[in-house]
């Protein structure tokens, strides 16, 4: 018998073996107690199946002839070695590590038991998921592979049966770090590890021999992108060789609008992929706007793709004034303001030149009484401008003044009246202190704010959070690659109170 029996103890006494969780090609995962903390918790075993049997009486592991013993000897150094590294992580969107340790002739490490049911076992129960329960599990599940991949590690199986969900409070946790691979500040891998390929989810790059010998977050990608195709169709994708001759096909549950970004990120060749999983996320972002308007929200379906040149934003942003957005048409001529602004004056001004000709004090009333009314008229009309809510349209090159400067602008914005107001694209600053900049996230009220990439004119770059017009929390990188700054910023100057200085380049920046 290749498992451990229930009742089986693990170091020392400190965790009993409940059951069998599940099984693949290198390990067994099991469900036991940890009978200090009285706590269940899942035990991973390293177990390659193909080289090795146990002993039923000893629970002890048997390899075959030295030159396996000597390869399997390998995996398990590099299979408690990633261990490590996982239990360093500190993220609420990766399975949490508690300890390793080896016995039985081979190697285990403890970890969080999450009580719920895979994205998997979720379609197979209930059919594919809504749009947007399924974009909000993607979007979770990306934001752990970015902090994975700023470590140089790739997860190398990423799939629906690799996403636990917390029955608790529905997070989605991302499993099985057992094919994931480390790699240096070059690129290169830095251990041998169990390659292995799940059909549907793997692209192309991981059929070769010796699978990704590079780091590449393109290959993370792809299996997300696939994640969702599955997630909202209930079909796996077809597998990477196929999709080299043929063209990807979508079932009618997956909506038109996430065609583009999917097709993208499932690309056959990686330089055709989004480059990074925050290129991904921000690509279904795009494709799926949600609106907020006076506290109403509304969807553009409608929205089309604005692609960016190479967006971000200013090293030292000033304070916001409220922005004067560019009016939709040409500004009047000075001459046809000057009559508007003379016919206003003579609306107004004319009852009084009545009164004082006609000399009859009772229409004195009369009129107050029309300007009183007209003014409440006028204050509903603004009043319903207010409350109004916009649909977002597309832009291209409309040119206006910003805090940062004037700038060009190509994405969604609100119509307001005469004027846009803009809420997600790229922004070309061609004039003031902060000309040769290119922002491209997210606007609030008309100010740069919220998730966003930087390109500074000088080179250097800050993707990350923008608050007020201002860097507020992410990554700065120096145009000369070698040192960057993650953390917060103060004014838009790095807070080192609440981050730090590196050598080297961040993993997403390569």
């Amino acid at each position: 018998m290749q498992i451990l029996q229930p009742g089986v103890l693990l170091q020392h006494g400190s965790y009993r073996i409940e059951k069998v969780l599940g099984q693949g090609g290198f390990g067994i995962t099991y469900l036991a107690l940890d009978i200090n903390l009285g706590r269940l918790v899942a035990i991973k075993e390293f177990f390659p199946k193909d080289y090795c049997d146990r002993d039923a009486t000893t629970s002890r592991v048997r390899l075959g002839t030295q030159s396996t013993a000597e390869f399997v000897n390998r995996l398990k150094a590099k299979f408690l070695k990633e261990a490590r590294n996982i239990a360093k992580f500190d993220h609420p969107g990766i399975i949490r590590i508690y300890s390793a340790f080896e016995e039985n002739n081979t190697a285990y490490y403890v970890m969080e038991y999450i009580e719920g049911e895979s994205l998997s076992a979720m379609v197979k129960n209930g059919g594919p998921l809504p749009e947007k329960q399924a974009l909000d599990y993607i979007e979770k599940v990306g934001e752990a592979l970015i902090y994975v991949h700023d470590r140089r590690i790739n997860h190398l199986d990423v799939k629906p049966a690799n996403i636990m969900v917390r029955r608790k409070d529905g997070a989605a946790i991302l499993i099985d770090f057992g094919l994931s691979k480390q790699y240096d500040s070059e690129g290169h891998q830095t251990s041998t590890t169990p390659t292995g390929i799940s059909h549907g989810f793997a692209p192309m790059e991981q059929y070769n021999d010796g699978g990704v010998k590079e780091f590449s977050p393109q290959t993370d990608c792809y299996s997300l992108a696939a994640t969702l195709y599955y997630i909202l169709s209930g079909v796996t994708p077809p597998q990477a060789p196929r999709l080299v001759e043929e063209e990807l096909t979508f079932p009618a549950t997956i909506p038109a609008k996430l065609i583009g970004p999917i097709s993208k990120a499932m690309s056959s060749g990686r330089k055709n992929r989004h480059e990074t999983i925050a290129d991904f996320l921000a690509d279904l972002r795009m494709a799926t706007r949600t609106y907020t308007r006076n506290e109403k929200t509304r969807t553009d379906s409608d929205a089309t793709e604005v692609k960016p040149a190479a967006p971000k934003p200013t090293p030292k942003p000033r304070k916001p004034n409220n922005p004067d957005w560019i009016k939709k048409e040409p500004p009047k001529s000075k001459y046809k303001n000057f009559i508007a602004w003379g016919a206003g004056i003579l609306i107004v001004a004319l009852p009084i030149i009545l009164w004082a000709l006609l000399g009859n004090h009772s229409a004195n009333a009369t009129s107050e009484d029309d300007s009183a009314i007209a003014l409440t008229d006028t204050s509903r009309v603004q009043e319903s401008n207010d409350d109004m809510d916009n649909a977002a349209t597309n832009v291209k090159d409309i040119t206006f003044d910003t805090a940062l400067g004037k700038v060009v602008f190509t994405g969604t914005a609100f119509e307001v009246g005469d004027t846009y107001i803009p809420d997600y694209g790229e922004a070309k600053i061609i004039d003031g202190p902060y000309k040769g900049g290119i922002y491209y996230g997210e606007f609030k009220n008309g100010n740069f704010e919220g998730q966003a990439k930087y390109i500074v004119s000088n080179g250097d770059v800050f993707e990350g959070e923008f608050k007020d017009n201002k860097y507020y929390k992410g990554i700065y990188i120096s145009k000369a690659g070698n040192a960057y700054f993650e953390g917060y910023f103060k004014n838009s100057q790095p807070d080192e109170s609440r981050g730090q200085w590196h050598d080297g380049k961040p993993a997403k920046s390569k």
